[in-house]
């Protein structure tokens, strides 16, 4: 009886520490839904319109809070019996965020839901499928910040997401990037250096690197974002549509992305710059044989932002 009575007090104190180490810390109170509105460019922006659109006011999700959007929040606060000004608040987010679960079939809530976890650098293809990578980004967010481990993103979550911390955000890296060596900002540089680590993985060629870094320069400003022209995605702005990548992660995942523009990605068919005599042309021409863009000289502008890249981070 004692040798019980001594393992039930050390299961007790075993199940009070795996509590206490799971859960937040006692100074992380849940974040305020922050205030958004005209004039913003971000993942939050990007948020309300997919909210708005599965609230049934159709608004084009590209991250910039227009004249539109903010016409569309009116009207959905008008709607709620809520302050119409236009303004995303704590009171609009409220009446606006909707829980997600398994099972979930609002696509644009879903989208919703994954444009927030890529500001926590998530990669998630944002499809509208609340998928199993979706399920487990959510339950990894949650499990990070000591929130209940259940897969449901409901009002707390929501605010978690919303109102924590933009230094993972894609959005607002393509709405404010730096030009120069100097001025990159942080998700640049980390990009970069995604960039160079997979180009490495493949080749040691620093051309290979300075042709890659140029072309991620003039797709996206070397921001991983979610969306671009008709079906583009990622770093590279590769589309699904013409076979850059199966699932949609091929494109969304840097690694993944890096290696279909040299064609040498488990994703994509594709032709890439190493399957092509990229060393007897132009860095901007090779970048355009890839690439079949609209602007083939477009490339050249970075070729000294992307050789200082390489000189810092490439070896």
């Amino acid at each position: 009886m004692r040798l019980t009575r001594i393992l039930l007090a050390l299961t007790a104190v075993l199940a009070t520490a795996l509590v206490t180490f799971g859960a937040a810390p006692a100074n992380a109170a849940t974040p305020a839904y922050p205030s958004v509105s005209k004039g913003a460019r971000s993942a939050n922006a990007m948020t309300i319109q997919y909210l708005l659109t599965a609230r049934g006011i159709s608004t084009t999700p590209d991250g910039d809070f227009g004249s539109v959007t903010q016409t569309n929040v009116r009207s959905f606060q008008s709607s709620r019996g809520l302050t119409v000004d236009g303004v995303v608040g704590p009171q609009t987010w409220g009446a606006l965020v909707i829980g997600v679960q398994s099972g979930s079939t609002n696509t644009n809530a879903i989208k919703a839901v994954q444009t927030q976890l890529n500001k926590y650098s998530y990669q998630l293809p944002v499809t509208g499928k609340y998928d199993t990578r979706t399920v487990n980004a959510v339950r990894g967010f949650q499990s990070a910040r000591g929130l209940t481990v259940d897969g449901y993103v409901g009002p707390v979550t929501w605010q978690w997401l919303v109102g924590y911390s933009q230094s993972g955000d894609q959005v607002a890296c393509y709405w404010a990037p730096g030009t120069t060596y100097s001025t990159l900002n942080t998700k640049q540089v980390a990009n970069a250096k995604l960039i160079l680590a997979a180009v490495k993985a493949k080749t040691s060629d620093r051309d290979a690197k300075i042709i890659s870094l140029m072309t991620a320069m003039q797709e996206t400003k070397l921001c991983n974002i979610a969306g671009g022209d008709r079906d583009s995605i990622g770093l590279f702005q590769q589309r699904p549509s013409q076979g850059w990548c199966n699932d949609q992660y091929g494109c969304s995942n840097a690694t993944h992305a890096t290696y279909g523009f040299l064609g040498r990605s488990t994703y994509t068919t594709n032709r890439g710059l190493l399957d092509f005599d990229y060393k007897s042309m132009s860095k901007t021409a090779a970048a355009q044989k890839v690439q079949i863009s609209c602007c083939p000289n477009a490339y050249a502008q970075w070729e000294s932002l992307a050789t200082s890249l390489v000189n810092a981070y490439g070896a």
